[in-house]
């Protein structure tokens, strides 16, 4: 996802030169702060309820770059009119990264159950950036 948001972003046919500045810039910034976001929780190896918490709020905020990212790219479709069969393979990686990471995240609620109800800690069950998610 990562790598084809930039592959698309450096693409002129995509982003003319004259409008590039606009939006491609924090479209890739967000791109890369999912990517970092998620690198930085699958490095932590969790041990105390600490751990645990710092890999779920990682996680939380690489769902919510996803939701910025997603954002981004329907205002690039729809005020540079970018080819829609694009839009819809680039929103569908996102979309994939999201469901991943949803499905990694309840994984971790399971597997480190021990771990966080060992604490009077409240970790939502399935928090989503959007609602209805």
């Amino acid at each position: 996802m990562c790598t084809y948001t930039i592959t698309i972003c450096k693409n002129e046919k995509n982003f003319p030169k004259r409008d590039r500045w606009i939006l491609t810039q924090p479209i890739v910034s967000e791109a890369l702060a999912v990517m970092t976001c998620i690198r930085r929780a699958n490095a932590v190896k969790v041990v105390e309820c600490d751990d645990y918490t710092y890999r779920r709020r990682q996680q939380i905020e690489a769902l919510s770059h996803l939701e910025a990212l997603l954002s981004l790219i329907d205002l690039a479709y729809v005020e540079l009119s970018i080819e829609s069969t694009r839009v819809e393979y680039w929103t569908g990686l996102v979309l994939d990264v999201e469901d991943k990471l949803k499905g990694w995240r309840k994984s971790d609620r399971e597997r480190y159950k021990s771990i966080w109800q060992a604490r009077t800690v409240t970790i939502p069950d399935d928090f989503s950036p959007r609602s209805g998610d």
